[in-house]
């Protein structure tokens, strides 16, 4: 997004600085919006609360913040979680982008969240973590658990002349991912999301890399059609779609 994450660290101006355990007793005077930065060149409105290289010593400090009473602290911080969420007033939808481990951090904003939206590369490694997240979701109690949107494929390598077309090896890794889900899903979620729970593919793009690298002068064009398949634009647009719907058909029930 542009940020410099070194100096989000140092400026305090991230989520480290709204979830280190030194916040968790002054939620009622938390100002999220102090955090917050707008994404330039956008043409709809998208927020975006940073990340930084302290972020990754939040759940050691977690830990030791719960280890001395640990029933009571841990409900405190997962409660915490779901008060930081509900700060977020002023936004249609609040995205949360969580490492998918058993750390205390992902598990707070699993419960603070009302959905989960797994995302995997379909190769034969990627896609074991799939079936362990589904049942560290359901370890959570009914009351807390977020309902599963279903899935997104990441990074597909995809063969020209087939609007769902990829390469055999991801192929057959994305084939038994949706047999290992459908094995672990409800009755009730299988209504929900219809013949399969995958919301679509994302395409492995080469100028993203690029863009992410040292050539900073890379032209992300998403519109741009390339070996017969749907542009990028599309490929997103369909998956914002399906997920809308499945909101509403949970919604509706």
């Amino acid at each position: 997004m542009g940020l410099d994450p070194e100096y989000q660290a140092t400026a305090g101006q991230n989520i480290y600085n709204l979830v280190t355990p030194q916040s968790w007793p002054n939620i009622h005077n938390l100002r999220v919006d102090d955090n917050v930065r707008a994404v330039p060149g956008l043409p709809a409105p998208l927020y975006i609360l940073p990340g930084g290289f302290n972020v990754e010593d939040l759940d050691i400090e977690i830990v030791e913040a719960i280890s001395s009473h640990r029933e009571r602290s841990k409900n405190e911080f997962f409660l915490y979680c779901r008060q930081l969420v509900n700060s977020f007033v002023d936004y249609e939808y609040v995205l949360i982008d969580c490492p998918p481990n058993k750390m205390y951090l992902t598990q707070g904003m699993l419960r603070a969240s009302n959905y989960f939206l797994p995302v995997t590369i379909p190769d034969r490694i990627s896609i074991y973590g799939m079936p362990r997240l589904l049942r560290w979701v359901n370890e959570i109690e009914n009351q807390e658990r977020p309902r599963m949107l279903g899935y997104i494929l990441n990074a597909v390598n995809r063969i020209g002349g087939s609007p769902a077309g990829m390469v055999i090896s991801q192929q057959a890794a994305a084939n038994e991912l949706e047999r290992n889900l459908s094995e672990r899903l409800s009755r009730y979620e299988k209504a929900i999301m219809g013949d399969s729970p995958s919301l679509g593919a994302v395409p492995r793009l080469d100028a993203i890399a690029k863009f992410l690298g040292d050539q900073k002068d890379v032209h992300l064009d998403f519109a741009k059609k390339t070996s017969g398949q749907k542009p990028i634009d599309d490929c997103l647009k369909l998956i914002a779609q399906a997920v809308l719907r499945r909101m509403e058909r949970y919604g509706e029930t």
